[in-house]
């Protein structure tokens, strides 16, 4: 299939990285370089370069940036000539560096799998294709895992759900060579609301997990999580009250013992490829829990038990109750607490 592609392949001006690098291997070799080629290449009439061109590009010396090689290449492509008989006069030329500038690997992955997103439900297809020399086998893996019957360029997953999340690679074996595809991330989203199946991923960006709203205690772990699915896979950057959160990039947010300098909106930025959104923007409060009955007698009422406790005629609160509208005491009821002091369970 490589033998193939360089016969096909024809080029008409050496702009590509490996045809630079040829045209200065040709033109500082002097007994193996252009004049050399020009003497070879002349053998097939298809391609003949007359004295008159030779010398117009020996003149190219002259100028800023001139390269004989760089002309002489020109000429052979605008005639037809493509990689397989430039390889094939650069065989005959004998310069290996100047070979090796043009010489395929016996295998090359030319198509790389792409990481993405996708809902539950949905169709996952990786790609990874190479050429090479020889036959082909492809082999899929998720993380060291060999996948089963995925031994094609194609790796399709119908239905996924969030046990298909991970990383993926490809490995192709050509003869005893064989090659890794990069790994590709696949985070499958779990999405409130219910998703059809069967649908393909397309390139679109779509918002899946919106963050909600939080009411917190100091001292709570602040957790908002959103979920976008598209390929190549979104990132994330998050915000409060319209600043940037440094390091906040993942799609969940986590701040462990939240104070209340925490508290605030916040929503997140994501891009995918060439698109961006947002996802709504929640507030975020986070109360003090000494603040709450300072001042208030209210609370004081609310943290007498129903029962209360009996000592001879006298009746009296439970000297527990009383200690929680106490600054400072950790001693707080386990029965009737009143809502605010209770955190909220995202």
């Amino acid at each position: 299939m490589a033998e193939s592609l360089e016969r096909t392949d024809k080029f008409c001006s050496p702009k590509d990285p490996a045809l630079e690098k040829l045209c200065n291997v040709l033109d500082r070799t002097p007994d193996k370089g252009w004049r050399r080629l020009c003497e070879i290449v002349g053998v097939d009439r298809r391609f003949r370069v007359s004295p008159d061109e030779m010398e117009i590009c020996s003149l190219k010396i002259l100028q800023p940036d001139g390269s004989p090689s760089r002309l002489l290449l020109r000429l052979l492509g605008e005639r037809g000539c493509t990689r397989g008989h430039l390889l094939d006069f650069l065989r005959t030329l004998d310069n290996p560096e100047a070979l090796s500038c043009l010489q395929l690997p016996d295998l090359q992955i030319v198509i790389q799998p792409e990481s993405a997103s996708l809902l539950c439900g949905h169709n996952l297809r990786l790609r990874c294709l190479a050429v090479g020399r020889s036959p082909l086998r492809y082999q899929w893996f998720k993380g060291k895992e060999e996948l089963s019957n995925a031994l094609t360029p194609e790796l399709a997953i119908d239905g996924v759900g969030t046990k298909d999340s991970g990383f993926y690679i490809c490995r192709v074996d050509c003869g005893d060579t064989f090659r890794f595809s990069r790994w590709a991330q696949v985070d499958v989203l779990r999405a409130p609301s219910p998703c059809h199946g069967g649908q393909l991923l397309n390139d679109s960006l779509k918002v899946a997990i919106q963050p909600r709203p939080q009411q917190l205690l100091i001292g709570d772990t602040l957790v908002l999580e959103c979920g976008a699915a598209g390929c190549p896979i979104p990132r994330y950057q998050w915000h409060r009250d319209g600043a940037l959160i440094l390091n906040a990039t993942r799609r969940k947010l986590t701040i462990a013992n939240a104070t209340q300098k925490h508290q605030g909106r916040y929503r997140c930025q994501i891009t995918c490829g060439d698109e961006r959104t947002w996802t709504n923007e929640v507030e975020v409060a986070i109360d003090d829990i000494y603040a709450i009955g300072r001042g208030s007698t209210d609370f004081l009422f609310n943290c007498i038990p129903e029962q209360p406790y009996a000592s001879g005629n006298k009746v009296e609160p439970s000297s527990s109750a009383l200690a929680a509208t106490l600054p400072g005491e950790s001693n707080i009821p386990e029965e009737n607490e009143s809502p605010e002091a209770m955190p909220h369970k995202c």
